[in-house]
């Protein structure tokens, strides 16, 4: 056979047009989503058009490339095809409706309701619905049995000619979409346009292009954040639920939150953490505490907000601040935010801190150790200022742990001077033991620092009738459960974080305390509740958190939630359930002993629990 007539043979025009009508279909289901968007410009409804366009083209084009071996077949490409068209315009109709409820794309979490018999039963979607999402199917087979038919009648002259025709007018304008969506998506994310990418959103399976390493590393370009002067869009958010109530004489008790980077639970002990242990004799001790979020930005977000780490994008989209400090303003605290790191990055200015930037201290320059020092010398400096007539609330983030930094004087546990690079250690290198032996110097200094700090509180009067807490926004692992650093396992060691609580005397007879809260689940989420409520904010927590008043009689936690760029994870006394947010790991999802992180092969999805948490996840969402 020679090549002209081979590729007559592989010519398919029947499949060729198709291939394009069912394009134009899908088009029109993936434009669909665009209505759960109510916060578009021009420029911004645009370029989210051009990216449902842009995905619809980018599915087919993978469609193509694996159909193209059948095309010799003639017409058994078009009945395979055509069941394949079929199966993605139904999952994207239940994509759909699984978006207009939940406000999210069909993911790990999603498919464990939506293939558990258990949790259908809760959903209870009635008859109507069924019928209706019957009907689409229906509607959808009938659609390609029409279009073949009238395919097959046509003569192939006449569709060779319109084919060519199509490839005219579609081919290009579809390339363009496609390089010009991608340009103005990776030129917005690099420019920090959050108004304009968050409305991509809505698309499923999009797939960004970003620019920001490139730049980086070819020409040194790091956006500037600005916080600042920023227009708030709280269209998406229905946060708080309720309007917030204070009692007529609400208890403006003094609230001091110390926290370091990266401490782990497991290391606060005598020889590491001699004055946090101290503090624990004054304290209330949560040893089953554990962060939202195994990084910095999910960790802080649940502790100012009480809310699942997944609703910080939405949050930073819209400029929007926790109600806590809403409260505190209202109740005319003097307050303080002292932070070691820089708060546009993570961006904590545009979200925790944005309604009291007058507020923040974070210049501090030099290393970790440094940076906490000057930090702490300022928390000194301002305890000598306040004015007592008025109630105060000051949060003090150290750094030192992160960076396992700490001056030359406090290497108490050897660990040798020589220059390490973190990105090769190893489970069994040599440099693992210095490693752990530098982050327990650097907990060791802050607790120094700690020291100092609560020393102050006492010199001035402010220590016994205050609200003091010593926590963490996650965990460090040095791989005793095959993970290094954060952000990288859901195990006890990035994610138990130390939470130590001294209630404020004049209180504590008024506060519903328990003999022992060694194996009381908490969560970072509980603490904005707890404090609000001491306070005397009279809401339910479900108006405007997703935790609880830990000193509540009915405290019963069962579970809690946390989460990171790409992981959702689901942590029981007994085990972790973690789901992906990633596409190609959506069927990947492992149950690990809570206490060792080992996988375990036999353990099911509590279904009725995902089903839980999905409905936490939107509560606060419009």
């Amino acid at each position: 056979m020679n090549f002209s007539k081979s590729k007559k043979y592989l010519k398919n025009t029947d499949f060729s047009l198709f291939f394009k009508i069912n394009l134009f279909l899908t088009t029109i289901i993936f434009v669909l989503f665009l209505q759960y968007n109510d916060s578009y410009d021009f420029i911004s409804f645009v370029l989210t058009f051009m990216g449902t366009v842009s995905s619809t083209v980018i599915l087919y084009i993978v469609f193509y490339i694996l159909l193209f071996v059948l095309a010799f077949t003639k017409k058994f490409i078009l009945y395979f095809s055509s069941v394949i068209f079929i199966i993605t315009n139904i999952a994207l109709i239940v994509d759909f409706f699984i978006f207009r409820i939940y406000k999210f794309h069909i993911n790990a979490m999603v498919l464990n309701i939506l293939m558990s018999p258990d949790a259908m039963d809760s959903i209870q979607l009635g008859i109507a619905p069924m019928m209706l999402f019957l009907f689409i199917v229906l509607a959808f087979i009938a659609f390609e049995i029409y279009v073949l038919k009238k395919l097959f009648t046509f003569s192939t002259e006449k569709k060779e000619v319109f084919n060519k025709q199509l490839n005219k007018i579609i081919i290009i304008p579809l390339f363009l979409i496609i390089l010009s969506e991608k340009v103005s998506y990776g030129v917005a994310s690099l420019l920090s346009k959050n108004e304009i990418i968050a409305n991509f959103k809505v698309i499923p399976l999009y797939q960004p292009l970003t620019f920001s390493r490139i730049a980086a590393k070819y020409f040194d370009y790091k956006p500037k954040v600005e916080a600042k002067n920023n227009i708030k869009t709280n269209a998406a958010l229905k946060y708080p639920i309720n309007a917030i109530n204070i009692k007529e004489n609400p208890n403006k008790i003094n609230i001091f939150i110390i926290a370091s980077d990266a401490v782990r639970n497991s290391v606060i002990n005598q020889e590491v953490t001699p004055n946090i242990e101290n503090f624990k004799k004054d304290s209330i001790v949560l040893n089953n505490h554990y962060s939202g979020g195994n990084a910095t930005r999910f960790g802080i977000f649940s502790l100012f907000y009480g809310l699942n780490s997944t609703y910080w994008f939405p949050f930073l989209n819209a400029n929007r601040g926790p109600v806590l400090f809403e409260v505190l303003k209202k109740l005319e605290y003097q307050i303080d935010i002292i932070s070691s790191t820089n708060t546009n990055w993570p961006e904590f200015r545009r979200t925790c801190y944005v309604d009291v930037q007058d507020s923040i201290k974070d210049d501090s320059e030099g290393t970790p150790w440094e940076r906490d020092a000057q930090s702490t010398k300022y928390f000194l400096n301002q305890v000598n200022k306040y004015n007592i007539n008025k109630p105060i609330f000051s949060f003090v983030f150290l750094d030192s742990p992160h960076g396992y930094s700490f001056p030359k004087e406090f290497n108490k546990f050897n660990a040798n001077d020589e220059n390490i690079n973190y990105l090769t250690v190893e489970k069994d290198s040599k440099d693992i033991k210095s490693v752990f032996s530098r982050y327990k110097n650097s907990v060791y200094y802050n607790d120094k620092l700690f020291g100092d700090m609560i020393n102050k509180l006492k010199e001035n009067k402010l220590y016994d009738d205050s609200l003091i807490i010593y926590t963490s926004d996650h965990g460090q692992e040095f791989y005793e459960y095959g993970f290094f650093g954060h952000n990288s396992s859901f195990s006890k060691a990035q994610v138990n974080s130390p939470m130590i609580i001294k209630l404020p005397k004049k209180l504590q007879d008024q506060i519903h305390v328990l003999d022992n809260y060694e194996n009381v689940l908490t969560s970072h989420n509980d603490i904005v509740p707890t404090i609000l409520a001491m306070i005397g904010v009279t809401n339910s927590s479900v108006d405007y958190s997703n935790g609880e008043n830990i000193f509540s009689k009915e405290f019963n936690r069962k579970y809690i939630f946390t989460a990171n760029w790409n992981n959702n994870a689901i942590v029981t006394n007994s085990k972790s359930y973690i789901f992906s947010n990633l596409p190609n790991k959506m069927f990947k999802n492992e149950i690990r002993d809570a206490a060792t992180y080992e996988k375990l092969k036999d353990a099911k999805v509590e279904s009725k629990m995902v089903l839980d948490v999905m409905n936490q996840n939107r509560a606060f969402l419009k």
